[in-house]
């Protein structure tokens, strides 16, 4: 599988900071402020090793990152009445608690399609998604994330 990355946006109590985040289907990477993260879920995620950031600059917990909020928009291929469309997904993930929250929100054609509420992992949110999709629309393809949290 090719890596596939998206930009996005990380905030915590510092500030809010354009993010990058990559995937290649098995591990996720994430970058801010100039720092590497990396994991088998957003939940796990810890600074890559050779590269620890600045003391204080991120909130860790048990060595992963915590105490944010991720948010980051990705295409998503659907179809609409057998024809192939393109939609947006956006993504927005708190990391302020013990357990991760995920909201997922599906955008085509001027219409919304969101998880009923936070979920705690990536498939949950997107089936949530699914099947408030109108008869005649359905995912086109799987969103595979590491660890779907």
């Amino acid at each position: 599988m090719t890596d596939e990355s998206w930009a996005g946006w990380y905030r915590d109590n510092k500030g809010s900071d354009a993010a990058v985040l990559t995937t290649d289907g098995q591990r996720i990477r994430l970058r801010i402020r100039g720092a590497d993260f990396e994991g088998e879920s957003f939940d796990g995620l810890r600074p890559v090793a050779g590269a620890p950031p600045e003391d204080g600059a991120f909130g860790l917990r048990d060595g992963a990152l915590t105490d944010c909020v991720l948010e980051w928009d990705r295409p998503l291929p659907v179809l609409v009445a057998g024809a192939p469309r393109h939609a947006t997904l956006t993504c927005l993930l708190s990391l302020r608690r013990a357990d991760p929250d995920l909201h997922l929100a599906l955008h085509l054609d001027g219409a919304v399609y969101e998880s009923a509420r936070a979920e705690r992992d990536f498939t949950a949110a997107l089936a949530a998604v699914q099947r408030i999709l109108p008869d005649d629309v359905s995912l086109q393809t799987s969103v595979a994330w590491p660890g779907a949290a």
